[in-house]
């Protein structure tokens, strides 16, 4: 009987470390994917300084409840005069961490991230995806082609002027005012012909309250040095950020028609949306007080990056997000 027991006992806890463990290692997965969606464009782990400090080994050079006030609520601490985080602000050149919005549960998948990685545990990074070298869209194409032959005719011309400067002669000035007014009326007509083609095609959300039921799903986008934030709601101000619920993975249905309203909560950025070869389908500014509405239909099922293709600031290139299609 006490055998049995001693036998049950011990596969109640040998239960209880498994779940244990695998709840751990499900936290620490969770924390990674937050890190490298909220933190990697200011901070690295074991690959050097960026925007701020080097977070390797962070959880045994500071103190666990000082990391997750920190991870929390940084301008808390700089508020406070934390003699820690105002060293770092004077290192960094003043540059003070924003106040991510996070509650206890993602705080503490990203206190168990940081862990597993000072412990050995885990990898700081995932493998880098290999792409490969997207072709031409036709319209891409087209313009391509358009370039290379209008550059070409420029340098022809810029070369018979050259020569044509060995062999002095007498100019008519009626006749060259005259040339010049033919290929002013002809550039005229070429750029209005452009105009009149490309303007309609235009990629801006069309007016009325016709046009909006045509559109599938509405995702507002706060972009703020250095993320996009993803959210069913509006968020217009910093203060939003803590307050409205956040989309921390997006995903989209193939065929839908998405309206991304884009705004900025600090200085102008650019949102770039990019397809799943890598080629740019769609963008618009954000800027600070402004609302851009972008509506693109999305049919090809994968992963589609979106990138700031404006220079924000020194982490601009760390400045990236993503939305699946499924």
């Amino acid at each position: 009987m006490l055998t049995r027991l001693l036998k049950w006992l011990f596969g109640v806890l040998a239960s209880l470390a498994l779940a244990g463990a695998a709840h751990a290692q499900a936290s620490a997965d969770s924390g990674r994917a937050l890190f490298e969606q909220l933190c990697v464009a200011c901070h690295s782990i074991g690959e050097g300084e960026r925007v701020g400090p080097d977070l390797a080994g962070v959880t045994q050079r500071r103190d666990e409840a000082w990391i997750e006030r920190m991870i929390r609520e940084p301008d808390t601490l700089v508020a406070e005069g934390d003699p820690l985080i105002t060293a770092l602000v004077e290192r960094y050149n003043g540059i003070i961490m924003p106040r991510l919005g996070l509650n206890e549960a993602q705080t503490e998948a990203i206190m168990a991230h940081l862990h597993a990685l000072d412990s050995g545990v885990a990898t700081a990074t995932a493998p880098a995806a290999v792409y490969a070298t997207p072709e031409l869209m036709p319209s891409q194409a087209l313009v391509w082609r358009m370039f290379l032959l209008i550059s070409a005719v420029i340098v022809l011309v810029f070369a018979a002027v050259a020569f044509s400067t060995g062999r002095p002669r007498e100019v008519s000035i009626a006749r060259a005012y005259g040339l010049r007014r033919v290929l002013f009326l002809a550039a005229l007509v070429a750029v209005a012909g452009v105009l009149a083609t490309t303007l309609p095609k235009t990629p801006y959300a069309a007016h009325g309250n016709a046009a909006v039921t045509e559109v599938d799903r509405i995702i507002y986008v706060a972009a703020r040095q250095f993320e996009f934030i993803w959210s069913d709601e509006p968020i217009v101000s910093a203060a939003d950020v803590g307050r409205v619920p956040r989309l921390h993975q997006l995903a989209i249905d193939s065929g839908s028609t998405v309206e991304f309203r884009v705004t900025s909560l600090d200085v102008n950025h650019a949102f770039g949306l990019y397809g799943p070869q890598r080629q740019i389908v769609a963008q618009t500014q954000a800027m600070p007080g402004y609302v851009n509405r972008l509506r693109v239909r999305l049919d090809e099922p994968g992963e589609y990056p979106v990138l700031c293709i404006e220079y924000c600031a020194a982490a601009h290139h760390r400045m990236r997000s993503s939305l699946i299609v499924r």
